[in-house]
């Protein structure tokens, strides 16, 4: 058993170092031992170096035995001994000293190795470093042994988690077992084989290269566990995790209360901008019925006038304002109407369409106005019956006619005679054949020709029967009004009722909007619990519970300020959205197949009446006697034929199925039989009027009182020629229909001022470009462009009412006048907040005296509560005028904005120094000098009410 140092004299005296100067090759280690022979010597070097100068460690080379204080490293590699079982450090080959006791009698031996061996063990040596520790032995006394025991793993743990481990480092202490002295003569065996030259280093080679291997796999396990997280790592990372959520709440306890903060000042912002803008609009408003009384004025000393003209001229027409005069001109025309001739049926076309002008426009005016029901409804019923009596007498006249061929009707031939007539509204032909004595039966003569007419007063309307029709004892009547009478009595003319609060004007409208959003802030507050009282308590009798209900002139209280979902302005534009949609889905008309809508169609250029009539008789004349005899059947009028042929058009064939080309051939024979048993017409398309897209046939079915294509096929166009020809399994009343919005969506408009007052209105609809002059309250159409024909040359010129241009551009078929159902048949529109448009009109109507506007490009694509579009102030005495600011106008506000036509985004940002304004009106006297409002003020109030009439009516705003 070696002798061991006490603890107090190891600690005193040993320092364990490796010093550089002691190499592993035995010429510096024999210098090493010839120096250090006197132990003094060797004291005062190891003094030097810094170990303590006491006799506590000696090394003993082979030849002398003599000892000498020696300086060893704390770090060796380490010797995986079989004996080694507490793991401590091999001894590197090439430098193996040892720890001697004063009674060991072992000594160390260095062994010589070749440079590439030494290169190997060193770099290994550089990994493997040892320490030495203190082993703590049973009787108390500590022992020197090398660490790389069972610590080893606590160590790695400590170095991985050094902050907050070192405490623990210092606290804990590392036992390991007593090494037996067995161990101890092993290394000695060692060193003593490596002093007689034996070779260990290819095994210490391989023992290091187990080695490795053993500590890679010890380390792959140390990094698992080391991805295992600790209960101290788990603990640390929940605590960092709550101080994130309680960073987190506070950030979002200070975002919200900045979010409330910037909603209760919102609140007043706009609380304020709504004083302010029911007190603008009121200004507005009272502006705007200013110049509509003005108007009305104005219309009111017209029509009185008119009313004395008529009195003082005591013409032969009845003043049609007066539904008595108009009652009793139709009483004396029945008296008269049984002995009707051709030419006062003409006549009296031309006074009834005058005076059922006169009453369509009274109609119109009234139903706008809303007022006098009573007398609006006699007006409708005079013109059912004016409308009736010209009909009445037209057949009366036909009827009259018929009843004397030979006197009335000129002979085209012996068996065939024909009548024409043509006038501005009426065109009729009539063909017949002459009843003549019946010849004796002779199966030798040829049958008759099929019966083939062409009418050359109707454009050479053409009309071949069928073959079982030979007009024996019938007559052919092909007549043309320039009128239709039969459309507006269609269910499916007029359009559906609007909703009520399309008749609002926009202040009314932001009135009620907010108080639906005060309504909704009031039913959404934080109620107040309602106290449990005795019926007998006397509180109970004084208590008032919270109002749930207001009426609409009572004031809803306001509440503190609370965030809902959605927010009051979303629920408002909700309800709004809600709303318009389902006007929308009422504004749609379902009509059965084949029926005209006649809100998407319209019909042009007036309707034909083709008959077949029956033949009254004839008179006979005596030869002895001058008189004639008649037969007369009761009721003396026109007898129509009965004719309808039963077809079926062919279905269409499926793609899929082929059929051989005799089938198809044979089936094209048989589809052209039947075609052939059907009427065939052909006529031109009515020069006054103008056809944007290609018209269809359509017959009125009397029994439904609509349009229907139901008996009309084969038709084809030949637009070169503007002509048409279809077949039809009936006579009847026919009418050419085609697109109503054809020129919609517009392309561009503009209103311009002019230097003598009056305002150009420019559109550039879909095909045509139209423009307008508005002057002393009247308009008339300047000129237009691209029109196929010159239907409108006419009525260039010529200043007339708003309603006259009206008619007369919708009867010629340029509808620019679109409807609040007009969006469920145009594409590309996009309908804009009717109340915020309408005043909008009125504001630019206003203005149009001193200021120009036009289209804006971004102003389709932004939705239905804002709208864009240009101004400049027109300044009459420069060729060169300013460039165009951009307004922005929503139900809300008006301003200018900064965002031109060429941008390449659109920006809502309003431009510097512009106060808050409530529309354009009012943005017009916050930007606008003096002189500038001197003249709007002057402006004619006649012409501000055409042509926010006018604009109304266009809709340029929505349909752009």
């Amino acid at each position: 058993m070696a002798h061991l140092f006490s603890k107090a004299e190891f600690q005193s005296s040993i320092t364990v170092v490796r010093d550089p100067s002691l190499r592993s090759d035995s010429k510096a280690l024999g210098m090493f031992m010839s120096k250090s022979t006197d132990l003094p010597t060797v004291g005062s070097k190891a003094a030097a170096i810094g170990i303590p100068s006491s006799k506590s460690i000696e090394i003993k080379t082979p030849s002398s035995r003599t000892t000498a204080t020696k300086t060893v490293s704390s770090k060796m590699l380490k010797s995986k001994s079989s004996l080694h079982r507490s793991r401590s450090k091999k001894l590197h080959p090439s430098s193996s000293y040892r720890l001697l006791q004063d009674d060991d009698e072992s000594y160390s031996t260095v062994s010589s190795e070749s440079e590439e061996e030494k290169t190997v063990v060193k770099q290994r040596s550089r990994k493997r470093k040892q320490r030495v520790v203190k082993l703590t032995a049973p009787d108390g006394e500590d022992l020197i042994e090398s660490e790389q025991d069972i610590t080893v793993e606590k160590v790695s743990k400590i170095k991985k988690d050094k902050k907050g481990k070192k405490a623990k480092l210092k606290e804990e202490k590392i036992v390991s077992k007593k090494v037996p002295e067995e161990e101890g003569e092993d290394i000695l065996a060692q060193i003593l084989k490596l002093k007689s030259g034996e070779t260990v280093v290819s095994d210490s080679i391989a023992e290091t290269e187990e080695t490795d291997k053993s500590k890679l796999k010890k380390k792959s396990a140390k990094k698992k566990k080391d991805k295992k997280m600790t209960p101290q790592m788990a603990e640390q990372l929940r605590m960092e995790a709550e101080q994130e959520a309680i960073r987190q709440a506070e950030l979002e306890k200070v975002r919200l209360a900045e979010e409330r903060l910037i909603a209760i000042e919102k609140e007043k912002k706009e609380t304020a901008e709504m004083l302010l803008r029911d007190e603008q609009l009121s200004k507005t408003q009272f502006h705007i019925k200013k110049a509509l009384d003005n108007f009305m004025e104005a219309t009111r000393i017209e029509r009185d006038t008119e009313d004395w003209k008529l009195f003082v001229e005591c013409g032969k027409l009845p003043n049609p304002y007066f539904c008595n005069q108009m009652n009793t001109y139709l009483h004396i025309w029945e008296e008269d109407i049984d002995a009707t001739d051709m030419n006062e049926a003409s006549t009296r076309t031309e006074d009834t369409l005058k005076l059922i002008s006169d009453l369509e426009e009274l109609i119109a005016s009234y139903s706008e106005s809303g007022e006098n029901r009573e007398k609006l409804e006699n007006w409708l019923w005079i013109r059912k019956l004016f409308r009736d009596s010209q009909q009445t007498s037209l057949d009366v006249a036909t009827y009259r006619l018929l009843r004397n061929v030979f006197k009335n009707l000129v002979r085209i031939d012996i068996p065939t005679a024909h009548y024409n007539f043509k006038d501005s509204f009426v065109t009729l032909c009539v063909w017949l054949r002459v009843q003549l004595p019946k010849p004796l039966p002779n199966p030798r003569r040829p049958p008759k020709p099929r019966v083939d007419v062409t009418f050359k007063e109707l454009d050479n309307l053409q009309v071949i029967l069928p073959l079982s029709q030979d007009l024996e004892k019938k007559a052919l009547r092909a007549m043309y009004v320039k009128y239709d009478h039969l459309s507006d009595t269609c269910e499916n003319f007029y359009s559906p009722p609007v909703p009520p609060h399309y008749h609002l004007d926009l202040r009314e409208t932001c009135k009620k909007e907010w108080r639906a959003k005060l309504k909704y802030n009031y039913d959404h507050r934080d109620k107040k619990p309602v106290p449990v009282l005795d019926p007998d308590d006397p509180q109970a009798m004084t208590f008032i519970p919270e109002p749930e209900d207001f009426e609409s002139d009572e004031e809803i209280p306001t509440v503190p300020y609370k965030k809902l979902d959605p927010s009051p302005k979303d629920y408002v534009l909700i309800i709004e959205e809600q709303n318009y949609a389902n006007a929308r889905e009422n504004f749609k008309i379902n009509v059965p197949p084949n029926v005209v809508n006649l809100r998407r169609s319209t019909l042009l250029g007036g309707v034909y009446h083709l008959n077949l009539l029956h033949q009254p008789p004839q008179p006979q004349d005596y030869v002895i006697l001058d008189l004639n005899i008649t037969r007369l059947f009761v009721p003396k009028q026109l007898e129509h034929v009965e004719f309808y042929v039963n077809y079926m058009p062919p279905q269409p064939t499926d793609p899929d199925v082929r059929k051989p080309p005799e089938e198809i051939e044979e089936d094209m024979k048989k589809n052209e039989e039947a075609l052939d048993s059907l009427i065939f017409i052909t006529l031109t398309w009515p020069k006054h009027v103008i056809f944007l897209e290609l018209p269809f046939v359509c017959v009125w079915d009397d029994k439904e009182n609509w349009w229907s294509t139901r008996n009309v096929h084969d038709l084809k166009h030949n637009e070169e020629k503007g002509t048409l020809s279809f077949r039809s399994q009936v006579f009847g009343i026919f009418g050419l229909a085609t697109v109503r919005y054809a020129n919609l969506p517009y392309q561009a408009w503009e209103v311009k001022p002019e230097a003598n007052g009056s305002v150009n209105i420019t559109i550039t609809s879909a095909i045509l470009i139209l423009e307008f002059n508005v002057q002393d309250g009247k308009i008339c159409l300047v000129w237009v462009q691209n029109s196929p024909n010159n239907a409108l040359k006419p009525y260039i010129g010529k200043y007339m009412k708003l309603y006259a241009i009206k008619k007369i551009l919708k009867e010629t078929g340029v509808d620019i006048f679109p409807e609040h159902d007009a969006f469920c048949y145009v594409e590309g529109s996009c309908e804009k907040h009717w109340p915020m448009e309408k005043n909008l009109y009125c504001n630019i109507a206003a203005l149009s005296g001193c200021f120009n506007f036009a289209w804006s490009r971004w102003n389709l694509s932004l939705g239905r509560r804002t709208i864009v579009c240009l101004m400049r102030e027109f300044l009459f005495d420069k060729s060169k005028q300013k460039n165009y600011s951009t307004l922005l106008v929503s139900p809300l506000k008006a301003t200018i904005i900064n965002c031109t036509e060429v941008s390449q985004e659109f920006s809502d940002e309003p431009a510097e120094s512009i106060k808050y304004c409530a529309d354009l009106f009012t943005l017009m006297k916050a930007i606008s000098g003096i002189a500038v409002r001197k003249r709007v003020g002057e402006f004619s109030k006649l012409n501000v009410h055409t042509i926010s009439e006018f604009l109304t009516a266009t809709r340029v705003l929505s349909f752009s």
